[in-house]
Order: structure tokens, then sequence, then C-alpha cells
């Protein structure tokens, strides 16, 4: 399978806003989009949206819209992505790659070339509260801004315009080294963010593993990941049947955490699930109800 083009690449990347609060935002973020190269956006459960107005924020911007794309939950709006980044300011208790908008951008991009027809996505979260716990761990990797530690959290629209920018610089690049592995761009040094970013130096594992990433395998959809960690809970279950669901939800994120860094092909995630279900039948035993 050929690869795409930077700017064909750049319309096979998802813009995801989780629950957005308010429209003035939404509108913003049409704005950058349109301001750099992105025409597709969905909104998971907002709380508002009058095209009307986002139009009057978001000058000349009718096309994209129109193409909103609108979801009932976190997993419809990614059951089709492939690879998916999400953006978050604050420490969490689960290891994942941190990465900063610079090292993100040309990850995301080289994922969106080498998967024609599987979007990448762009995640961000709710203006007040961000992204919670379980929405991270639909992500392969967190993007991270670095900003003073007066005041660290971004607005929502300045967040998208600061990572938005710098995918539009990496389609740029590309295209001025005529295919150069995006790649070696992620292995220099970059500012640290907030939070706990990879060491000075260290290329975050998963920037090996989409570099890895053969035309031929994509990456496992969100349907078919939430497949595997479906069959990994009721594992879990099946070998501790008398633990908690507090207990199985910590131990599900750290395990998460430690797939999507690997980044599974579709077939490598289809495997996993059939191993998970045939060592719940070797056990014998079930989720107690």
């Amino acid at each position: 399978m050929e690869e795409l083009a930077p700017q064909a690449a750049l319309d096979n990347i998802v813009v995801v806003l989780y629950q957005p609060q308010d429209v003035v935002n939404v509108g913003a973020v049409i704005r950058v989009m349109s301001n750099f190269g992105l025409s597709r956006l969905r909104l998971v459960e907002p709380a508002a949206f009058d095209a009307y107005r986002i139009e009057g924020i978001a000058h000349h911007t009718r096309p994209l819209i129109d193409a909103v794309e609108f979801f009932p939950d976190l997993d419809a709006a990614l059951a089709d992505c492939g690879f998916v980044l999400g953006t978050t300011a604050r420490k969490r208790g689960t290891r994942r790659d941190r990465l900063a908008p610079k090292q993100a951008a040309p990850l995301l991009l080289e994922a969106a070339q080498k998967s024609p027809g599987t979007p990448s996505a762009l995640l961000f979260g709710r203006e007040d509260s961000g992204l919670p716990n379980e929405a991270l761990d639909n992500c392969h990797a967190l993007v991270t801004i670095p900003t003073g530690a007066t005041n660290p959290s971004l607005n929502l629209a300045q967040a998208a315009l600061v990572v938005v920018y710098e995918l539009f610089l990496a389609s740029q690049a590309e295209d001025a080294t005529a295919g150069e592995p995006v790649v070696k761009v992620v292995q220099a040094a970059a500012p640290e963010p907030s939070g706990i970013p990879p060491r000075k130096g260290e290329t975050p594992s998963i920037a090996r593993a989409i570099e890895l990433l053969q035309e031929d395998a994509r990456l496992a959809t969100g349907s078919e990941r939430a497949q595997m960690f479906n069959a990994m809970a009721d594992l879990l279950w099946s070998l501790y049947p008398n633990t908690t669901e507090e207990r199985v939800a910590y131990s599900m994120s750290r395990l998460r955490a430690v797939l999507l860094r690997a980044a599974p092909r579709h077939d490598e995630s289809r495997a996993l699930a059939h191993l998970f279900h045939h060592l719940i039948q070797v056990v014998g035993r079930k989720k107690p109800q």
C-alpha cells in the first residue's frame, strides 16, 4: 500500500474534542484547523453547537463546519482510528510516553501516511478538566505542551493552535526533505514538558513502533483494540474471581498503556484477543455476576 503524501496525510488526521463546553472554543479550533490544513473535526457530547455562531467566529470555514461529525461517546469517535494521541497537562499515575508537540507532530503525520483509510486522531479534553483517565486509556501516547509552572494549563483553542501548528510544520518539513524519514525529527532533543517527560535524548518507545510500521500492516483500530482489551479484562476476572472492580480497572489502565506503547497491528490485536479467550477457557472461571 502506497504511503500518503503530506497533505493527504493531514486529511487522514481527525481532531476529536471530548465534551467541549463552549461553542466559542469549538469555533476557535475550527479556525486553527482551517489555518493549518486540517479538515476533519469530531465532537463527542458537545454542550452546544451553533453553526451560524461558529461561522461568525471562524470566517471562511463553512465547508469544515458542515463536515463536523458528532458522536455519543469517545469509543464511537475512535472506533475507526489507528494511532491516537491525547493531550494533557497533568501528571498521571499510569506511565505513558509523554511527547512535546514538536515530537508528537511527525509521529502523528507518519502514522497517518502509513495507514491510508485508517485515520489517526488528536484528542483534546474539556476546557475545565481536560481528559479523564479512562479517555487516556485509548491513547498510544500523550502530548504535553511545555509551559511555565505558575499557570501550566492552556485554553483549549490555545492548546490546539500549538499542536496543530507543529503538525503543519512537520508536513512542510517532509515536503522540503523529499520524503526523508520523519522519525529523525523525533530523535532530536526537545524541550521537556511538565509531568513525566522522556529523558533528554531518549527516543520515546512509541516512535520506534511507528517507525517499524509496514505498509501492509495497519494499526489496530479503536474497535479492534476494544475487543482485545475486553478479552484481557475478562481474563483478569477469570484469574482473580474474588478481586474488585477497582483493582481490575487499576490493572487494566497499566496493561493498556503497555500494549499501546507497542502500537499493535490489527492482526496482532486479534491474535492477543484470541489468546486471552483461550486462556479464559483453560482457567474455566468467569467474572462473578
